[in-house]
Parts: structure tokens; C-alpha cells; sequence
């Protein structure tokens, strides 16, 4: 009878570390998928403040503003009357 009694000891020992493991281990990836979901949302508010800005850049690619400053900024033109300097 008290060996019967020693095993049970054993087992239940056994038991209990084991869940104390599996709890541990399932905190450390619950905290990992909490992170890693906040990783995601700030990605994903970057990308959406970049479709802001191109969809921006869209509605005003259709005025003459626009398609000046690109002229001069992108491509270099200038007006007849402007006097172009050179920084060397």
C-alpha cells in the first residue's frame, strides 16, 4: 500500500510540473502573438498613410500646378526667362 501511494505521489508531481510548463510555454506565445499583432496594426497604419498620400498625389496630378512642379523638379525645366545657376 505504500508504494501504491508513493507512485500517485509521482504521478500527480509529474502532472502538476508538466502543466506549469505548458502554462509558461502558452504565456510566452500568447505574448509573442500580442506583440507581433501590434507589429501588424502599426504596419498596417503605415500603409494606409501611404495609400492616403498617393491617392493625395493622384487627386492632384491633374492640376497645372502639379504637373509644373514635376516639370521642374523631376525633369529640370525651366522658363525662357528664368536664369538657370549650376552649383558645382
Amino acid at each position: 500500500m505504500r508504494k501504491i501511494c508513493n507512485f500517485r505521489n509521482i504521478v500527480f508531481v509529474a502532472i502538476a510540473v508538466y502543466l506549469v510548463f505548458m502554462l509558461v510555454n502558452q504565456q510566452k506565445t500568447l505574448d509573442d502573438n500580442v506583440n507581433r499583432g501590434r507589429e501588424i496594426r502599426a504596419e498596417l497604419a503605415a500603409a494606409e498613410q501611404d495609400l492616403e498620400d498617393i491617392e493625395a498625389e493622384e487627386a492632384a496630378a491633374d492640376t497645372d500646378e502639379y504637373i509644373e512642379r514635376r516639370a521642374r523638379e523631376d525633369l529640370g525645366y525651366v522658363y525662357d526667362y528664368e536664369t538657370v545657376y549650376i552649383r558645382q
